[in-house]
């Protein structure tokens, strides 16, 4: 195993222990007096392991299911991270302008192998803005595809100066991967 590919394993184990962090899936630390956690499953696709359980197909439906919550689909995102394709991309794609789960998006895309999900996260861009826009900059610097090169060079002068510096950081990513 060489220094990047020990480097790469860090980061995936650093983004898993973020996602298991997250709030959207962790009940609420202090409850008021009678207050019930928030249900750790969804009605119609089930717990953690049911949803792990399903095949891509299946988790690409659940995507595009409005009745889905969301921890179903952060869920859902967090196994396509491991089995996505290409064919999971589309389903993933509209979940980056959600604000509970982008995180979850961005992390898959930057598993999936290809070219599909490189232009996702680049056609998203225009549509995205704050912490939404720099992850998914921080997810093409992940990728290190240099296609993504004209995109974030457009961004380096962003009034924004997280989003500029963002995206000095993946183009530096981009030319010198680790």
């Amino acid at each position: 195993m060489n220094f990047r590919q020990i480097t790469l394993n860090i980061a995936r184990a650093a983004a898993f222990a973020l996602l298991a962090a997250a709030p959207l899936l962790t009940p609420a630390p202090l409850l008021a007096q009678g207050q019930k956690a928030p249900a750790m499953s969804d009605p119609k696709y089930g717990d953690a392991a049911a949803i792990r359980a399903l095949p891509a197909a299946k988790l690409n439906a659940l995507l595009a299911d409005p009745q889905a919550t969301p921890y179903a689909k952060a869920k859902a995102c967090v196994r396509l991270s491991v089995i996505g394709d290409a064919s999971s991309v589309a389903a993933i794609a509209p979940l980056l302008e959600d604000d509970k789960l982008s995180v979850y998006a961005r992390t898959a895309l930057e598993q999936i192998p290809g070219d599909a999900a490189t232009q996702a996260l680049i056609a998203a861009l225009p549509k995205l803005s704050g912490n939404n826009l720099v992850g998914a900059i921080n997810s093409l610097g992940v990728r290190h595809d240099p296609k993504a090169v004209d995109a974030l060079s457009k961004l380096v002068n962003a009034h924004n100066p997280e989003t500029a510096k963002a995206a000095s950081l993946a183009l530096a990513l981009i030319r010198r991967p680790l």
